[in-house]
C-alpha cells in the first residue's frame, strides 16, 4: 500500500518519512544505555514509607543514604526513578 502511494507520487509527508525510515533507520545514540540507580526500588518505596511515618524530608535522605552507602544526591535520583516508574504505571493502567 505505502509502496503504491509512494510511486503514484500523492504521498503526504508522514507517508514518506516513514519510507525515508524503513530505507535508512535513523541513528541511535552513542555510548552505552543508562543504568538505574542501584536499589531505586527500594529506597522509593521505603523513602515514600518512612515520609509517610511523618519523618522529615532530609532526615530521610541521610538515613537511606546511610542504610545503602550511597550519597544522599543518590537518593534523590533514586526517588525520583521510582515516583517516575510509578507514574508511567499508572498512565498505562488509565489507558
Amino acid at each position: 500500500m505505502i509502496v503504491e502511494i509512494l510511486r503514484s507520487g500523492a504521498a503526504d509527508a508522514v507517508v514518506q518519512g516513514i519510507a525515508a525510515d524503513l530505507i535508512k533507520p535513523p541513528k541511535q545514540s552513542r555510548g552505552r544505555r543508562k543504568s538505574l540507580p542501584k536499589h531505586w526500588l527500594e529506597i522509593g518505596e521505603e523513602f515514600h514509607h518512612l515520609r509517610d511515618e511523618g519523618v522529615r524530608y532530609e532526615e530521610v535522605l541521610i538515613l537511606l543514604a546511610e542504610k545503602y552507602g550511597r550519597s544522599e544526591t543518590h537518593v534523590r535520583t533514586a526517588v525520583a526513578t521510582f515516583d517516575r516508574a510509578k507514574e508511567d504505571a499508572a498512565a498505562d493502567r488509565n489507558q
